[in-house]
């Protein structure tokens, strides 16, 4: 995240310093030089950054020498603020109130008081902190000098995007699904008088959510099951949570401050005599003793009911004691490559996508049969026009690391490193919010504003360029599961995966 950090403080930089010059706020002597070396030592780091951020993952020393550089440009931006406010406070007829700008937030700081002058000269606190911010800065320039990065071009200016892909088809998962949608219909003597219970295992983006929602929307499966509740688990396993959404989906309503006996009781009461399908996403259950309160409170539903678990570890499914379990492989590399090419080909004609289809496929081959890559990478490529920026993901250093447990990690994180500065921080932000959380899309671009994160450019408004840092990252395929509210506004959710991406990058 660094580069996004400091592309926000080189352009509040000049920014201010522009503002300063405009407005005939005499600066300190000897700060003029101070302001264009650090312009020309930010500017000097900027060209590296991408390269840096990508060695990181890999070099602690790089990973460490970042750490100094947003430090020292998280100063600078505070800095950048009391010189803003500063020279607009200088405008100020004598008692008026204090300036705030629309843009930044307001710190406190006072010119320096020379008399007789006609036009104020910046504090010589402010000085001293820019001096200051410019003898760390000269110390990290040196530093970056060991460690050999390559200067890397920055991505393209935003794209104009008016509209999203939705590529809603499973593909190659037709056997698996229908297999899914039988055992979900079917009423097994099996089951007997305990509880049926189905889990889906596999690594993660490997596409079990998807696969479980499918079943959970057939048509037959809606007509055949009185009650059906969705609810996403996540790690760790929170007892309480999990049963105040179940009686909330039940009864629409949960009292305050409930206990879990109380809550397990009322389940048990409401799903007496009723077919109900629960599906719980995302399980990670270490003990038997998590899971043994629900499963004894499950039990009073009708013949037939059914429990749908997908879950990442073969451990889970045997704690919960599953009546049958479905495996969920890689798909095969045609399949891969169909929804690969459903995004990356859009818009293409023939003889492009013919041009490029060799390295597509070399790309898809890396995804190693994983839905979620598949779609990251073709998202990603969607927008690159020519051969050399294809063979560019095709070749890039990232594909080596072998650190990451989830094979997805990589193709996101080829994806992050190709949005521009600001659109990183917009995303990294978004790890704040917990794990399948619903964004509204209104709601989210007014936070980025509030943090000081969308930049104004000509006369365009902020809402503006945030749908477009918004568009920019759905495009990208960092989130899914869009839908329309009743009131019009867009929601959505990111992939568990790359909720884990975003704060892998913040921290």
């Amino acid at each position: 995240m660094a580069d996004a950090i400091v592309s926000v403080v080189l352009k509040q930089l000049m920014k201010v310093a522009g503002r300063q010059i405009q407005q005939e706020v005499k600066l300190v002597v000897g700060v003029d030089d101070e302001v264009k070396k650090l312009t020309s030592n930010f500017q000097t780091i900027q060209a590296v950054l991408a390269d840096a951020e990508k060695r990181q993952v890999t070099e602690a020393a790089v990973s460490i020498w970042l750490e100094k550089l947003k430090d020292v440009s998280y100063d600078m931006d505070d800095v950048l603020d009391e010189w803003n406010t500063a020279i607009l406070r200088s405008l100020q007829p004598e008692g008026a109130d204090s300036v705030r700008t629309p843009e930044r937030k307001i710190c406190s700081c006072f010119l320096f008081p020379y008399s007789g002058l006609k036009h104020p000269v910046l504090s010589h606190d402010i000085a001293s902190k820019i001096k200051a911010i410019n003898d760390n800065l000269d110390a990290i320039v040196k530093e970056k000098n060991r460690y050999n990065f390559k200067s890397i071009e920055p991505p393209n200016q935003r794209e104009e995007s008016t509209s999203f892909i939705d590529v809603s088809k499973v593909v190659g998962r037709d056997e698996q699904n229908n297999a899914l949608v039988d055992k979900l219909l079917r009423e097994s003597c099996e089951e007997g008088n305990g509880l049926h219970i189905i889990s889906i295992v596999g690594m993660g983006g490997i596409g079990k959510t998807t696969l479980a929602q499918f079943a959970y929307n057939n048509d037959e499966v809606i007509k055949n099951f009185e009650k059906r509740i969705w609810v996403c688990v996540l790690d760790p396993f929170d007892k309480l949570r999990i049963a105040i959404e179940i009686l909330q989906n039940l009864e629409g309503h949960v009292p305050d401050l409930p206990t879990l006996q109380y809550l397990l009781e009322k389940i048990s009461e409401s799903l007496r005599r009723k077919k109900f399908l629960i599906v719980l996403d995302d399980v990670w259950i270490e003990n038997d003793k998590d899971w043994e309160p629900f499963h004894h409170c499950l039990k009073n539903g009708l013949h037939g009911s059914k429990v749908l678990v997908t879950t990442r570890k073969q451990t889970t499914a045997l704690i919960m004691k599953s009546i049958d379990k479905i495996s969920i492989e890689g798909l095969s590399k045609e399949h891969c490559w169909s929804l690969f090419r459903q995004l990356a080909f859009f818009g293409r004609s023939d003889e492009e996508c013919e041009k490029l289809e060799g390295i597509g496929r070399e790309i898809v081959s890396k995804c190693k049969g994983l839905p979620l890559a598949a779609k990251t990478m073709g998202s990603l490529l969607r927008f690159k026009r020519t051969i050399k920026e294809w063979e560019n993901i095709l070749y890039s250093e990232m594909w080596k690391l072998k650190e990451f447990e989830n094979d997805v990690f990589l193709p996101l994180l080829l994806s992050y490193y190709d949005l521009l500065p600001m659109v990183k921080r917009c995303f990294t932000y978004c790890a704040m919010f917990p794990k399948d959380f619903k964004f509204k899309k209104d709601e989210l671009i007014k936070l980025w504003m509030a943090q000081g994160y969308l930049e104004l450019e000509h006369n365009e408004e902020l809402e503006i360029i945030g749908a477009e840092y918004f568009n920019s990252l759905a495009m990208q395929s960092f989130f899914q599961e869009f839908e329309i509210d009743d009131d019009g506004s867009l929601r959505c959710k990111m992939h568990d995966i790359v909720h884990d991406v975003a704060q892998y990058l913040k921290n």
